[in-house]
């Protein structure tokens, strides 16, 4: 009798923290829903024809290591078209099913095999609850939920933490003795689900290396059954190989995208030991958020000092990982989780040192750490329980209103830029960017100012000059506009843009001839059938007026 109510109340509970998650989450990305579409999303989204066509098909050649990614995308467009409500209310479902099982998640890892020792399963309900807030409301994850293309982040996070959690649901219905059919219910579900992740990003990779050390962080109490686990992890880990495989053939996908480790490339790698440093920072204390973080390039470990410092930090975090690994596995299990978890944006080479998306994984092991380091505080200084979850829940309140503040940012493109220039003005690419907005909002001298700033950081930057004419055209100043787009197109030969309208400028000079050149320039630079046809047109009325 006792039982059964324990359990009724322990369900209520649960229901209960459910609610309160999404609830809560409505509030602060509700708000935003109608948040156009920012930075990739106009090329990614709203630019890109293969989601116009719900041909699976034609999503997969386009785009196999993001096939699952582009398949929902298509999917909202067969629906709401480019209304960005559907889109938004897609990612906030996204977000909230990963908030969800962050809290299933955890639960299971309080009252692990290995954990149980530590008492934790007699506040495993509240440390998962409390996990999952922080999950779910920190206001970093506003850089992959209210992001739309940034879908791909925290969708690959969902399906990232439903495989580890279907792979401890099946682990321990074996210790359970459930019946077959069951056990192999959950290892074919999360077969599936690592094979849906693998394709929406290519940082899936460590997913089957996340399973492998969750086995034995939670799951193995010793050798022998670590061993006995094997039969079941090495055709998990062959999945290693599916993303890599994926990416390997996107070769228009992943351009640019590669793994450098040459004396050259040192001061990026270099760079990468600081912004490891500031993830970490960023998860404690949210401020300053921005789409467009300024990092400058570290010359050596030491040039910068805080590059020093940074990897000293970095390092003293693997040596409590290590040393804590037998008596307290949590603590070394989220310290893996963080490496592994930024492994794949630190080890590529990419354009940008940082995106807040990076942090959408790495954000579980924070969630599921803090909560039970507070306890153990409060524990140590003998404080009462009621101040630790007041502690927990003026941290939570204070990360919510910290989000919904963030998504007010977001609301407008001007908004969001203008806020990236005030908090990196030596970024040329969001001087560039606002610049952009302000001549579309018809607010030219300040569109005229942000385009020349934007050079003065950047000489070399064929999309400021591309903007510059576009401006001047804009004025009638022909000459002008001339000067800019062939200043554009000496800078990026390859500028298919940039011969398109400087044709245009040509033609309403009437000068035919030189408007043929560029046209059939940029037919050198496009596969587009529609585009061609509609240059071939022109091509054609060039002639009759020659």
């Amino acid at each position: 009798m006792a039982r059964g109510f324990f359990n009724y109340m322990k369900r209520l509970l649960i229901s209960f923290a459910i609610l309160i998650i999404i609830a809560t989450l409505a509030i602060i990305y509700l708000p935003g829903i109608n948040t156009p579409f920012q930075f990739d999303d106009v090329k990614r989204i709203a630019g890109q024809k293969v989601i116009e066509n719900l041909d699976i098909g034609n999503i997969f050649q386009y785009s196999k290591s993001r096939f699952f990614l582009y398949f929902t995308l298509a999917v909202n467009y067969y629906f709401c078209k480019y209304n960005v409500f559907g889109y938004h209310l897609v990612n906030l479902i996204i977000h909230t099913i990963a908030s969800l099982l962050v809290f299933v998640l955890s639960f299971i890892i309080f009252n692990s095999p290995r954990l149980k020792k530590q008492n934790l399963a007699q506040h495993s309900l509240m440390l998962a609850f409390f996990s999952s807030m922080i999950f779910a409301f920190h206001p970093i994850q506003t850089g992959a939920v209210t992001y739309i293309w940034q879908r791909g982040e925290s969708m690959a996070g969902m399906l990232y933490l439903l495989a580890i959690f279907l792979y401890a649901k099946f682990r321990l219905s074996q210790a359970n003795g459930h019946r077959r059919k069951i056990k192999a219910l959950f290892y074919i579900a999360c077969i599936i689900a690592i094979t849906l992740c693998s394709c929406t990003k290519p940082n899936s990779v460590t997913l089957p290396i996340a399973i492998l050390i969750f086995e034995i962080c939670f799951l193995s109490r010793n050798i022998k059954e670590f061993r006995g686990s094997l039969k079941y992890l090495i055709p998990i880990l062959f999945f290693i190989l599916l993303p890599m495989a994926l990416a390997k053939f996107d070769v228009g996908e992943n351009k640019g995208v590669a793994i450098r480790f040459t004396n050259y490339y040192m001061p990026y790698y270099y760079t990468k030991i600081r912004v490891l440093a500031n993830a970490l920072w960023l998860m404690l204390f949210p401020v300053n958020q921005s789409i467009e973080y300024n990092f400058t390039l570290s010359a050596s470990l030491i040039n910068p000092i805080s590059t020093l410092l940074s990897l000293i930090i970095l390092f003293s975090l693997v040596v409590i990982g290590i040393f804590n690994f037998r008596r307290n596995p949590l603590v070394s299990f989220v310290i893996i989780w963080f490496y592994l978890a930024f492994s794949v944006t630190t080890i590529l080479y990419l354009e940008d040192f940082f995106f807040e998306h990076y942090l959408y994984m790495p954000l579980f092991g924070y969630s599921l750490i803090l909560p039970v380091l507070s306890l153990n505080i409060a524990n140590n200084l003998k404080i009462n329980k009621k101040w630790w979850i007041g502690f927990l829940i003026i941290l939570i309140a204070a990360y919510s209103i910290a989000a919904y503040s963030r998504n007010l940012v977001w609301k407008t493109e001007i908004s969001l830029w203008e806020d990236a220039v005030k908090k990196s003005p030596s970024r040329a690419r969001a001087h560039y960017t606002l610049g952009v907005y302000y001549f579309r909002a018809q607010r030219y001298e300040e569109a005229l100012r942000e385009y020349n700033i934007a050079l003065k950081l950047k000489p070399e930057y064929p999309e400021a000059y591309y903007r510059l004419g576009e401006y001047w055209f804009n004025f009638k100043d022909i000459e002008r506009s001339i000067v800019y787009y062939k200043k554009a197109i000496e800078m990026n030969p390859e500028f298919f843009e940039a011969y398109v309208n400087l044709s245009n400028v040509y033609l309403a000079n009437k000068q035919y001839k030189d408007a043929k050149e560029c046209l059939i320039s940029a037919l050198r630079f496009t596969n587009d059938q529609g585009v061609i046809k509609s240059i071939n047109k022109i091509l054609k009325e060039t002639e009759r007026y020659e």
